[in-house]
């Protein structure tokens, strides 16, 4: 994560404040909100490990519905740019992830998060199973407002409300791979054994939570009693690039390319066309 803040720190006497308008009280109010709340990310993120260590029960009182408000972020992973803990329970292995960066919350939305499991460490294990998630095409690309905490303070609950019913109107889908009985496409509301959510929390930052059955990954489970895992965040999609338009035909064909330099996205990340990941081995225990 990257945050870059310029800031003229001004002494406020008592007759300055008197001196100020209610709109200038109002933003040095945000600015120092905003200062707290990055600083707070910051120190958080540098205190973690950028790979979980170890294995973890999940909270009796979870609940996959995008909020993560029930869990501690145990990692913070530099190459994807997010927060996440992997956890578990007598009958599923859970996947949450926080991101707070303009950058990662446009690549999960554009393409989506890859959760591999396998039970072999190779990179390339052609046995191992995926789920994909989010999932959303030109034709049911949502309308999402990734400038939040940049909105004046009285407004940013309208842009969370906004984002979140437009993840819940689009996002009904995620796509699997190498489960076996499990269709490729399934719904959010399936039977399978997957069951997955995501949401903007009241600070603008995206979550993510997943949980498989334990019974859909034991073909997965190695002589450690653990599986080898991959969570990728896949690169940026060329329609959902800022400052792009893409304009396709009803069959999907890009019949032109409109780039605009004047649209661009000032300060995201020069990677993120590019997937990024990171892989460990996660052993559950008793």
């Amino acid at each position: 994560m990257v945050w870059s803040v310029k800031i003229k720190f001004l002494v406020l006497t008592d007759q300055t404040i008197l001196n100020m308008s209610l709109p200038e009280i109002k933003a040095y109010k945000l600015l120092f909100a905003l200062v707290l709340i990055i600083t707070s990310f910051n120190g958080y993120a540098q205190k973690l490990p950028v790979k979980q260590e170890g294995s973890l029960r999940a909270p009796a009182s979870v609940k996959i519905d995008g909020k993560t408000s029930e869990w501690n972020f145990k990692a913070y992973n530099i190459a994807t740019d997010v927060f996440y803990t992997i956890a578990h329970d007598a009958e599923n292995i859970y996947l949450v992830i926080k991101a707070a960066d303009e950058s990662s919350m446009r690549k999960i939305i554009s393409n989506g998060i890859t959760f591999k499991v396998s039970s072999s460490a190779k990179k390339n294990d052609t046995t191992a199973a995926t789920i994909t998630f989010p999932l959303f095409n030109y034709k049911n690309k949502p309308a999402i407002t990734f400038t939040i905490k940049s909105k004046p303070v009285d407004s940013i609950d309208y842009f969370i409300a906004a984002n979140n019913k437009q993840l819940t109107a689009n996002g009904k889908f995620l796509r699997t791979r190498g489960f076996t009985n499990v269709d490729t496409l399934l719904s959010v509301y399936n039977t399978a054994g997957i069951t997955i959510a995501s949401a903007f929390d009241k600070d603008g930052n995206y979550n993510y939570e997943l949980a498989i059955s334990r019974k859909l990954i034991s073909p997965f489970v190695n002589a450690n009693n653990g599986i080898f895992y991959t969570v990728i965040v896949n690169g940026i999609k060329l329609d959902d690039m800022p400052g792009v338009t893409v304009t396709r035909s009803d069959n999907g064909t890009i019949t032109a390319i409109d780039v605009r330099k004047s649209d661009f996205r000032p300060g995201l990340s020069e990677g993120i066309s590019v997937p990024t990941d990171f892989s460990g081995e996660y052993v559950f225990t008793k």
